[in-house]
């Protein structure tokens, strides 16, 4: 397992390339929304209380979690 893992989820070398078109304005606003909620999430199911906070501050949906 590579340094770029994350427990044991490796990573998978994805890159996207930012050439100025609409569809990669497109693919970089998904980029850059989904990557990081995808650990904030990750860290909230896991029970860290500043990834919870994250989570129901910005109304993520994550079913794992009691509502307030």
């Amino acid at each position: 397992m590579g340094a770029a893992s994350a427990g044991l989820l490796p990573h998978t070398g994805v890159v996207t390339v930012c050439d100025g078109t609409p569809e990669a304005e497109r693919r970089i606003e998904r980029i850059l929304w989904n990557d990081p909620v995808t650990g904030v999430t990750r860290h909230a199911d896991s029970g860290y209380e500043s990834a919870v906070e994250c989570v129901r501050e910005k109304r993520l949906d994550l079913s794992s979690l009691e509502p307030n």
